[in-house]
C-alpha cells in the first residue's frame, strides 16, 4: 500500500511542480513582490500532496513580522516545508543545495540566500548582506547546525551566520523554532522511526524523500520560542549557545526525550 501511496503522491507532485514552474518564473520577472506571497501558496500545496501535518502554538507566531532572523534546527528536507509554509521569510542554504538538480532549481526560483560557507572572508560580506536586508524588513531563516540531525536531538550550532543579527539600532529580531517530528500515521514515533525519516548521513536526497513519502502521513510539531534581541548578547557566540539550548529544549519537552 505504501508503494501505491508513494507513486500517486510523486505524480501529484511531478504535475504540481511543472506548472509552477513558469509561474514562479513570470513572477520573478514580470511581479517580483509577489513571488514570496507564492512560495508559501507552492509549499502549501506540497505540504496537502504529502499529507504533512504541522501543529504550532499561534501565541509566538506572526507571519507579518518584519526584520527577523528565524533559527531553526534541521532534520529533512521536509523542514523546508514546514517552515515556507508558515513564514515569508528567504532560506539561507548552502551554495551545495543550489547544485540539486529540480531541487536547486526550485531553492533558486523561491529566493533562497546562498553561501559559501568554506570560505571565511565572504562570511563576513554574506553577514553585512543578511544585516542590512534584515534591517530594511526582510525576514530570512537559519539552520545554524549546517547539516541534518536524525530529528532525536541536535548538532552544535556553528555561530558565524549568526553575526547577522547584531545592529546598533536594535531593529533585527531573532526567534528560535523547534522542529519535532512527532507521529507517524497518527501514532507517537519513536526514536528509530524518526532517524527513519530524516536525512542524515551518507543517505542521498531521493533516498530521504522516499522513505519519508512512504512511511505514510507525518506530524510535525513546532515550537515558536520567544522572540529575542541581539542586544542581550554579549556577542554571537552567546546567542548562538542560547538558541541551541532553547531549541533543544523545546525537542526534549515535545518528544519527550530525556
Amino acid at each position: 500500500m505504501s508503494i501505491i501511496r508513494l507513486i500517486y503522491t510523486l505524480l501529484l507532485l511531478s504535475f504540481f511542480i511543472i506548472i509552477s514552474i513558469p509561474i514562479q518564473i513570470l513572477l520573478n520577472i514580470f511581479a517580483y513582490k509577489f513571488k514570496n506571497i507564492y512560495a508559501i501558496y507552492f509549499y502549501q500545496i506540497i505540504k496537502l500532496i504529502t499529507g504533512l501535518k504541522i501543529t504550532y502554538d499561534k501565541k509566538n507566531h506572526n507571519r507579518k513580522k518584519k526584520g527577523t532572523l528565524y533559527v531553526a534546527n534541521h532534520v529533512s528536507w521536509f523542514d523546508i516545508i514546514c517552515l515556507g509554509t508558515l513564514l515569508n521569510a528567504r532560506f539561507i542554504a548552502k551554495k551545495e543545495v543550489s547544485k540539486m538538480g529540480i531541487f536547486g532549481f526550485l531553492a533558486k526560483l523561491s529566493n533562497t540566500f546562498f553561501i559559501d560557507n568554506s570560505d571565511k572572508n565572504k562570511i563576513i560580506e554574506y553577514n553585512h548582506i543578511i544585516n542590512q536586508k534584515l534591517s530594511h524588513g526582510e525576514n530570512f531563516i537559519i539552520f545554524p547546525e549546517g547539516t541534518t540531525s536524525d530529528g532525536n536531538g541536535i548538532k552544535q550550532f556553528k555561530s558565524s551566520m549568526l553575526e547577522c543579527a547584531f545592529d546598533e539600532k536594535n531593529l533585527i529580531h531573532i526567534q528560535p523554532i523547534s522542529i519535532c517530528y512527532s507521529r507517524k500515521n497518527n501514532l507517537p514515533m519513536g526514536l528509530f522511526l524518526r532517524r527513519h525519516i530524516s536525512w542524515v548521513g551518507d543517505t542521498s536526497m531521493v533516498d530521504a524523500m522516499f522513505n519519508f513519502l512512504s512511511s505514510g502521513p507525518v506530524t510535525v510539531e513546532l515550537v515558536f520560542h520567544n522572540e529575542l534581541n541581539a542586544s542581550s548578547f554579549n556577542n554571537r557566540k552567546d546567542l548562538t549557545y542560547y538558541c541551541e539550548n532553547q531549541i533543544l529544549q523545546g525537542i526534549n519537552q515535545t518528544l519527550k526525550i530525556s
